[in-house]
C-alpha cells in the first residue's frame, strides 16, 4: 500500500494537518480542523472533498512525500465536543447540582486523558476530594470567573 510503514507515529503538522495509521491494512486518518474563516455551515454535514485535495493533502505529501502517490478512499463529517472557552475539557462535579460530576470536553483527546481522568473522577465522587491528581483547574469555576 502507498504511505508511510508500519512504525508511522501520529503526525500532527504547524499547518494543522493531522494524521494516523489506522489498523494494519495501510490505511491512515488524516484531516486539519478549518481556521475560523474556512468554518462551514453546520447544519450542512456533507463532506467537502475540495477541502482535502485543497488544503490537506498538498500538506500531508510534502511533510511525508510517500503520500504523493496515496487515495483518499474515503471520508465523514461531524460534530466535534469541545469547549469553546479555552478548549480544555471541564471536569469536576457540578456548580449547582453537588451530587453529580463532569469529565466532558476533550476535543477528541479524550482516549489519552482517560487513565488519569478516570483515576481523578473515582477519588473525587468516592474519596470527596482528588488524591492523586489535581484537576481542579478544569472545574466550572474557570468557566464563570472567565479564568482559563
Amino acid at each position: 500500500p502507498d504511505g508511510p510503514g508500519i512504525d508511522f507515529p501520529l503526525l500532527i503538522d504547524p499547518s494543522g494537518v493531522y494524521c494516523r495509521r489506522e489498523g494494519l491494512g495501510g490505511n491512515f486518518i488524516c484531516g486539519r480542523s478549518p481556521n475560523q474563516n474556512e468554518e462551514p455551515d453546520v447544519s450542512n454535514l456533507d463532506v467537502d472533498y475540495s477541502y482535502f485535495d485543497s488544503k490537506v493533502f498538498p500538506q500531508l505529501s510534502h511533510r511525508v512525500p510517500s503520500f504523493e502517490t496515496a487515495k483518499l478512499k474515503g471520508a465523514w463529517s461531524g460534530y466535534y465536543e469541545y469547549n469553546t472557552f479555552d478548549q480544555l475539557p471541564i471536569i469536576g462535579r457540578d456548580y449547582y447540582y453537588g451530587n453529580m460530576a463532569w469529565a466532558t470536553g476533550f476535543s477528541g483527546q479524550g482516549i489519552q486523558m482517560a487513565p488519569a481522568v478516570g483515576r481523578a473522577m473515582n477519588e473525587l465522587i468516592f474519596d470527596g476530594d482528588y488524591q492523586t491528581i489535581d484537576l481542579s483547574r478544569f472545574s466550572w469555576e474557570r468557566l464563570m470567573h472567565k479564568k482559563p
